[in-house]
């Protein structure tokens, strides 16, 4: 393998990709990331707050007097890879904040590996678990990225949070002795169903979202299953009506245990994942950058007009920072994200180009925000703004 000091944004980038680790388990990926900062100046926390695959890089120039954070995400899905760009995140974070680091004379540069933001495993949504343990304390600006089919400086997540349902019966022979059968997988059945009923009656201005899998239904046709399992998300734009979805969500699961006398546990998997907060300012700014480059980029506004559609733990931190997670075209409009083509486009070639102008366009932003007084003064009027 080539020294870290040697390898470029797309070495990076493909190295990632080809490792493909899932969330909570990005072992490799997570130190090649942190080699290659060490490797460029930066000093390097592993482990950082108590997550294995976790880590904070700084670099201080000068007096350090303005901190600016650059996020990447290096999981990737199960079963299909890297098929969201999380490579890229990586990749673009990483090596923006080295450029930044070269051309800014008064600041903290700060990088922090956020594991898990697919939610695979222990430490889902472990941006907010950092944030929780005062990550994000006395940071002045956060920057990010996510590939996608167009590139855009607005777009909105909704609040999410994921649920496994367990259900438990009890076990009989299905021919011999039936009556005495508890069947679990009832339960989850009648769940399933009742929550697609949920779907009729819900706020049709809240963007709402319920999406849910059985994992698991029995082992023999000929036993009564005595577990079953379901695993849901459930979105919405509005975090005080996603609470709401959650808790009808559960009189579901409750009503439906008394139906079939089984019993049942609800466990939430990850944290609860909040709206992005959008800054103004901020979205014009690199929208502007983008334009001055060539970019094609569609304005702010119309970007706020449309349906949001997923969900990222980057919103949680834009609740608490100024922040930015800049959305840059791989594939062509129209393309399914978590898909084969996605999971081509991340590997592509013709991923490069768009991941260099990334580069550029957030380092370049970090050095403006450490020079350009009114800058950050607008910036943090938008942020102060409900």
């Amino acid at each position: 393998m080539e020294k870290a000091e040697k390898l470029t944004a797309w070495d990076v980038a493909r190295q990632i990709f080809e490792l493909s680790e899932i969330g909570s388990q990005e072992i490799k990926s997570s130190k090649l990331l942190e080699d290659v900062l060490e490797a460029n100046g930066f000093n390097v926390q592993r482990g950082y707050m108590n997550i294995p695959t976790s880590f904070r890089a700084e670099m201080v120039k000068g007096k350090g007097e303005f901190n600016i954070a650059f996020l990447a995400e290096y999981d990737a899905l199960p079963g299909i890879g890297h098929a969201c760009g999380h490579n890229l995140i990586a990749a673009a974070n990483v090596f923006a904040a080295i450029e930044a680091s070269k051309k800014i004379t008064n600041g903290k540069i700060i990088v922090l590996g956020t594991p898990d933001e697919e939610g695979s495993g222990k430490y889902s949504g472990s941006k907010i678990l950092l944030a929780n343990k005062g990550a994000f304390n006395g940071i002045d600006l956060v920057l990010g990225a996510h590939p996608g089919d167009r590139w855009d400086v607005g777009d909105i997540a909704l609040a999410v949070q994921d649920l496994e349902v367990v259900f438990k019966g009890v076990a009989a022979h299905e021919a011999a002795s039936p009556e005495k059968g508890k069947s679990a997988l009832d339960g989850a059945i009648l769940t399933y169903t009742a929550v697609n009923m949920l779907r009729q009656h819900v706020k049709r201005d809240k963007n709402v979202v319920i999406h849910g899998i059985i994992k698991e239904g029995g082992q023999a046709s000929n036993v009564t299953p005595e577990k079953a399992s379901l695993v849901y998300g459930i979105r919405s734009s509005d975090v005080e009506y996603e609470k709401e979805l959650i808790n009808k969500f559960k009189n579901i699961v409750y009503g439906c245990s008394i139906a079939t006398e089984t019993t049942y546990e609800i466990k939430e998997i990850g944290p609860l994942f909040l709206p992005t907060k959008i800054n103004p300012t901020l979205s014009n700014f690199i929208r502007d950058k983008l334009l001055e480059k060539g970019v094609s980029c569609q304005p702010l506004e119309q970007s706020l007009k449309e349906m949001p559609s997923g969900s990222t733990d980057f919103a949680n931190v834009s609740q608490l920072v100024p922040s930015l997670e800049l959305g840059f075209k791989i594939a062509e409009a129209g393309t399914p994200w978590h898909s084969r083509a996605s999971l081509a486009a991340a590997g592509s070639e013709s991923a490069k180009e768009p991941l260099n102008i990334v580069i550029s366009v957030l380092s370049q932003t970090a050095y403006d925000y450490t020079v350009d007084k009114e800058l950050r003064k607008r910036i943090d009027e938008d942020f102060k703004r409900k």
